[in-house]
């Protein structure tokens, strides 16, 4: 049987997800910031999924907390928490490699 390359990394990203699907992903990296009244956190998964979360709560003496994901510029996805906690999460892109690849976290308050 005749795999080209591409194939191959279908099968590697379908592997990856897969492993992470069933839960036999591992934490290859944890961060907080802020406190337990406001905040964001960042959690990546076998450094292919990305996993954040921001929290406001009352006495904080904020308004919101957010969290952002970009890659080459682009936003791949935001989150804003007036009151409780939001979560969401991003995967990386599993075909292209380089810096301006690389999917990066940021937080803000306000």
């Amino acid at each position: 049987m005749n795999i080209k390359l591409k194939s191959g990394k279908k099968i590697t990203a379908l592997f990856l997800a897969l492993t992470l699907t069933v839960g036999l992903g591992s934490v290859a990296y944890a961060e907080t910031f802020g406190d337990d009244k406001n905040g964001a956190s960042n959690v990546e998964v076998l450094q292919v999924k990305y996993d954040g979360a921001a929290w406001n709560y009352s006495g904080s003496g904020y308004n919101w907390a957010s969290f952002k994901y970009t890659r080459n510029g682009r936003t791949l996805l935001t989150k804003v928490a007036y009151s409780g906690k939001v979560t969401g999460s991003v995967w990386d892109d599993l075909i292209h490699w380089g810096e301006e690849y690389t999917t990066k976290f940021s937080w803000n308050r306000g």
